[in-house]
């Protein structure tokens, strides 16, 4: 790998029994992802509970070890809120209470028609001498940024160490306004991080496609290298590379070259880049196209539409759907005929096909898909086992159905079933764009 980055160690704390407990800290992977994405990595992530004797110890370790130490949770108004004491505590500083704090946390209140703060938030206006406060625009704890010097072995190390509320939506606009800029300056070189977006292929078939490639690629060139990785969620496979140089143009061109070489190889089953999902690129089709889309689902519950509803501007080609979950509500809303479903059952392609004719005279809309499936966990049989989907699609030349067997849980595949219409809608409209 071409080393054109500082070592710096940065450590990341974490801390809160909660975390310990199970709850889900989207904190890490969001700092994680910003500080690789500037061209450097976390060392060490922890996790640490809210005693002091574990938080002290925790601190300790970290200023010892660590260049750039940044803690998250612990700076509420509550008893359990001890990291602004305890980190001062550990670096032998008093606190202070900051007027212009005290002041902005009033104000918070009252914007908040509250005419007088409770006396716990006071706390939070105490500051580690020699801080820096880092406003927060949305809540009442504010950040703090302290240089401090640590000494070791008869040596003296400056080294710089962030607190940060817990709460996503007040810690993010803080890190992206204090220490991505900070910590910029220690990256010299660049580095740029691409996720090609995959479905249709298992993650093995996907590995093994791209095998030559990755191979091949290790080192692109002398001014720039590059590194691969492969992650399966649900339904989707991502490949991701990060390409590493001094000279953006090396760069560039770099990602250009592989963008085209997996390309080459994986075809139509790359569908988007980086945050793209199937219900953003269909929408951006159908936008192009001049065209709407409408769905029945009965086993999908409604899921394809809250997919749809996701993106913003989706009024724009998304009429309308349907839930006819029950056999009486294919028949009338729908206009399937009982005889239908009676003869060949509420799966089949048959009660598909009538579906997606259903909702297309309905709604009015270009296009139209249906799904009825078995998603299990019960209600499978020998000749129609649990994940039997049929998918059906209708416009207003042709009607037609698919059939697909899918595994895993009721929740796996109805996920899939909702990401297979997507990509169905997806492919359609790149063949008729191709037919130009």
């Amino acid at each position: 790998m071409l080393s054109v980055f500082k070592l710096v160690k940065i450590e990341l704390i974490c801390t809160g029994n909660e975390l310990l407990a199970g709850k889900l800290n989207t904190n890490a992977a969001y700092i994680g992802s910003q500080v690789f994405n500037i061209g450097l990595e976390l060392s060490y992530v922890t996790y640490v509970t809210d005693r002091k004797q574990d938080l002290a110890g925790q601190f300790n370790l970290a200023f010892e070890r660590s260049k750039v130490i940044i803690v998250t949770g612990g700076l509420g108004p509550t008893f359990d809120d001890i990291t602004v004491e305890t980190a001062a505590e550990c670096l032998d500083l008093s606190l202070y209470c900051d007027e212009k704090v005290l002041k902005s946390i009033k104000e918070y209140f009252s914007r908040k028609s509250v005419s007088k703060i409770p006396k716990i938030n006071e706390r939070q206006a105490n500051i580690i001498k020699g801080a820096k406060v880092l406003e927060n625009r949305l809540g009442t704890a504010p950040g703090q940024m302290l240089h401090f010097e640590f000494k070791e072995n008869g040596k003296k190390y400056r080294k710089t160490l962030f607190l940060l509320p817990g709460p996503p939506r007040e810690m993010k606009p803080m890190f992206e306004e204090n220490i991505v800029p900070f910590l910029k300056s220690y990256s010299s070189g660049i580095r740029k991080n691409i996720s090609l977006r995959v479905f249709g292929l298992s993650e093995s078939a996907v590995a093994e496609a791209i095998k030559p490639i990755i191979e091949e690629a290790k080192f692109v060139d002398s001014q720039a290298a590059v590194e691969f990785g492969i992650l399966a969620s649900g339904s989707i496979v991502d490949i991701k590379f990060v390409v590493s140089g001094i000279n953006e143009f090396a760069v560039d061109s770099a990602i250009k070259n592989l963008n085209l070489r997996f390309s080459d190889v994986l075809k139509e089953n790359i569908f988007g880049y980086n945050e793209d999902t199937l219900a953003s690129i269909v929408g951006k089709l159908l936008i192009q196209k001049r065209k709407n889309v409408s769905f029945a689902e009965s086993c999908t519950g409604g899921k394809i539409a809250a997919a749809i509803t996701d993106i913003s501007g989706s009024s724009l080609y998304f009429k309308s759907s349907v839930v006819p979950y029950s056999n009486e509500s294919k028949i009338k809303i729908l206009g399937v005929k009982e005889k239908i479903i009676k003869d060949f059952g509420a799966v089949s392609k048959e009660t598909a096909e009538e579906m997606a004719k259903g909702v297309l005279n309905l709604t009015g809309s270009d296009y139209a898909f249906s799904v009825t499936g078995i998603a299990g966990p019960c209600g499978g049989s020998k000749g129609k086992p649990v994940g039997l989907v049929y998918v059906g699609f209708a416009d207003k030349k042709r009607t037609e159905s698919f059939k697909f067997n899918f595994v895993g849980t009721r929740k796996d595949i109805r996920e899939r079933t909702v990401n297979t219409v997507l990509d169905c809608l997806r492919k359609k409209l790149i063949e008729k764009q191709s037919k130009k």
